[in-house]
């Protein structure tokens, strides 16, 4: 009776309008209902978006699973973490192949909803990578942030630095900085429409160190501006309270400075399944990135990395394989007759009809010494 009122409402100009009929609508099983439904699945606002994934729950029409595992793309994260929710509760382990991919997913709250949904549906890991991105999105890191040595000198004071007056002063320091009133102000300029204030004051808020400040600051690392990214990035890893799943998006940042940030901050993380989210960044097409990635892969320290280590002995940069090398014998003195070693003989192979004339002297020393018909291996200089 009153349908032609409810669709008059979806077309309202407020949301929230949307919104409610999206709601009231939730359980039906009409036809004309459940074609709104899903028709809203595709409003111009997030919010109704999120509204019509619950509804969708409820009234269960046929072929909405489709629709929800479209909804995995939107350009929304709480309508991609919405709809991992209600995919995890279906009980339809066919999603699981399209679930998967969302592990990688940029935003971590994403990501932990999609981990909670594979977990539900029984899912199981096929390879490392997948092992690593489940767990971390799970929490399920074994090993907290190790203190930076500048962190740790300035928390001591210094030689000389450790009078009553010295102590006084960092107090007043600390106090200073960490004013509501300031932290207020800042917080305002970085969400501001002026681009410099708001690197400014992303840069002061990094030396803030109130909790409100810490849950705040992950917010601008999805920024669309590269230099906010960079900023929050910065102020990030130079904290002691910075979760490193908040981090795991910035892998994939189109801002190489962000990305290399970000290698350089995984290095604070000593779990061994943070090595696997970094491999693919030793292939990064900046230089500078794929050095820090084996430097920090080998700090780390997995036995399950030699195979892409030993890739990135062939590496055009002598940097990268110098890195790769010393990666290699912290790891493992006696990598060349590891199975890892092994497992990167046939792809060592296939980069020679690739690789110019110069690099084959180097892959086919490395591809004798593997599996001991030579001692050693030789980085050039």
């Amino acid at each position: 009776m009153f349908a032609w009122w409810d669709t008059l409402r979806l077309k309202s100009a407020n949301p929230l309008v949307r919104s409610k009929v999206v709601e009231k609508l939730s359980g039906s099983t009409a036809t004309r209902d459940t074609e709104r439904l899903l028709a809203s699945l595709h409003d111009k606002s997030p919010h109704v978006r999120c509204a019509a994934v619950r509804a969708l729950e409820r009234s269960r029409p046929t072929n909405f699973v489709k629709s929800l595992v479209t909804a995995l793309s939107d350009a929304a994260p709480e309508v991609r973490e919405a709809a991992a929710g209600v995919l995890g509760r279906s009980g339809d382990e066919r999603v699981t192949g399209a679930l998967a991919p969302c592990l990688k997913d940029p935003e971590a709250s994403v990501r932990r909803a999609v981990a909670g949904a594979l977990r539900a549906l029984s899912w199981r890991p096929s390879t490392r990578e997948e092992v690593a991105w489940f767990d971390i999105a799970l929490g399920n890191t074994r090993a907290t942030l190790t203190a930076r040595a500048s962190q740790a000198e300035t928390s001591s004071g210094g030689s000389g630095q450790d009078t009553a007056f010295h102590r006084q002063m960092r107090a007043e320091t600390l106090r200073e900085r960490n004013d509501p009133a300031r932290i207020s102000s800042l917080l305002s300029a970085a969400h501001s429409n002026d681009l410099l204030a708001r690197i400014a004051a992303i840069h002061d808020l990094g030396d803030v160190s109130s909790p409100v400040v810490g849950a705040e600051l992950p917010k601008f690392l999805r920024d669309r501006e590269p230099e906010v990214r960079l900023a929050a990035t910065q102020a990030l890893v130079s904290r002691e309270d910075t979760v490193p799943a908040n981090m795991l998006g910035l892998l994939d940042d189109s801002s190489h400075e962000v990305r290399l940030l970000t290698v350089q901050f995984f290095s604070r993380v000593r779990d061994p399944q943070i090595s696997q989210v970094l491999l693919p960044l030793l292939s990064d097409p900046v230089t500078e990135v794929r050095l820090a990635a084996a430097k920090t892969i080998g700090i780390i320290g997995n036995l399950d990395a030699i195979e892409e280590l030993v890739l990135a002995l062939a590496d055009e940069d002598a940097e990268v394989c110098r890195a790769a090398h010393e990666s290699l014998n912290h790891i493992d003195p006696n990598w060349l007759l590891s199975d890892g070693a092994a497992a990167a003989r046939s792809r060592l192979e296939a980069l020679l009809p690739i690789r110019p004339a110069s690099d084959f002297e180097k892959i086919n020393q490395l591809l004798q010494a593997i599996g001991g018909a030579n001692s050693s291996v030789t980085v050039a200089s």
